[in-house]
């Protein structure tokens, strides 16, 4: 990738314009293609794979046979309803171009910055009546960091909010410098037990845990401050565990002093259908959604030991004192800036 904004590409599978369910207000979501962790639960399979893949829908097919035609690779057989064999499947997208039923489509697709900002700057009318703005994750923000850097720059550029969904697993350096450019953070606490993580989504959590502490400590440096959201996405049979939340409790209470607030995420199964396109076998497939409300007993465990906590998109929880949560966006007119320098932070840091 280059600096020139014109030229710089990131790879994304999905634009979703006027969420009214990511943060508060309007939002347009961008999601990054490509993930290191493989996690069991995971609702956007198509976000995996960094490169660009075909998906299929077996009931738009109407057996023509022009995929077969044109498969050069001889990835596609009548015999088995025209599902395509990923082993022998170049990438052309051969069969994608000649579908006439939309039976087979891409997932993926390649941009500049200044595409991708351009959309963004689209919505923007809207992200101001709202408090509002856009939210860039995956996928894995990491694993395409410098072209998530340049949008969230032109997008601080156009005065609008900014805010990012990380599983932390990349970069502590490509971390720090993309947090000074938002104003919200995501960061999603999977799992505590370091095998247990390794288990559930394939890598350990050592190198997470300890960006969010480095993270924690960042945040706490820049005036203003941006809020740092801690996810705990929690699933039946995995880590809905009040023992899990405990740990939790445990951790965050003994290393980290600048995050906003917690948000526990139910798993849902949404995602199932896509699997099934994507010819990839779904761990979770007869798991039984959670609802919102079967969490309100973890919710408390975390707001006893005077942690904020809620439910996503749920209502405010009143911790202490009266208290309540705070979810308003901070000013995106204001420009970010370190109480100290790059040296001192280095040093901060390390202590």
């Amino acid at each position: 990738m280059t600096n020139d904004t014109n030229k710089t590409t990131g790879t994304v599978f999905n634009i979703r314009r006027f969420s009214l369910h990511d943060c508060k207000g309007t939002r347009t979501l961008v999601f990054m293609k490509g993930c290191p962790m493989r996690c069991r639960w995971c609702s956007n399979p198509e976000g995996l794979n960094s490169e660009i893949q075909v998906m299929d829908n077996l009931s738009l097919c109407i057996g023509c046979g022009a995929c077969i035609k044109a498969c050069h690779a001889g990835a596609i057989s009548a015999g088995v309803s025209y599902l395509i064999d990923r082993k022998k499947c170049t990438g052309c997208l051969a069969c994608v171009k000649v579908c006439p039923s939309n039976s087979k489509t891409v997932s993926g697709e390649r941009k500049t910055v200044d595409e991708i900002a351009g959309i963004i700057k689209r919505d923007a009318p809207f992200f101001s009546h709202s408090n509002g703005g856009v939210t860039i994750g995956g996928g894995e923000i990491l694993m395409q960091p410098d072209f998530v850097k340049e949008v969230l720059q032109q997008c601080r550029h156009d005065n609008i909010s900014t805010a990012i969904e990380t599983s932390g697993y990349g970069s502590w350096d490509e971390l720090a410098e993309i947090a000074a450019l938002c104003d919200i953070i995501h960061y999603d606490i999977k799992e505590i037990d370091c095998d247990k993580h390794l288990d559930f989504t394939g890598v350990k959590n050592i190198l997470i845990l300890d960006n969010l502490k480095k993270l924690d400590a960042l945040v706490g440096g820049f005036d203003p401050k941006p809020m740092l959201i801690l996810r705990l996405p929690l699933i039946r049979g995995y880590n809905l565990l009040e023992k899990h939340i405990e740990k939790v409790a445990e951790f965050i209470k003994a290393n980290l002093k600048n995050y906003h607030s917690i948000e526990l995420l139910p798993f849902h199964n949404f995602g199932g259908q896509k699997y099934k396109k994507l010819g990839m076998p779904y761990a979770l497939e007869n798991r039984k959604n959670i609802a919102p409300e079967e969490l309100g007993k973890y919710t408390k465990l975390l707001t006893d030991k005077g942690l904020p906590a809620r439910v996503q998109n749920g209502k405010p929880i009143v911790v202490a004192d009266n208290i309540e949560i705070d979810h308003t966006h901070y000013s995106t007119m204001k420009r970010r800036t370190p109480k100290w320098s790059a040296q001192q932070q280095q040093v901060q840091l390390v202590q």
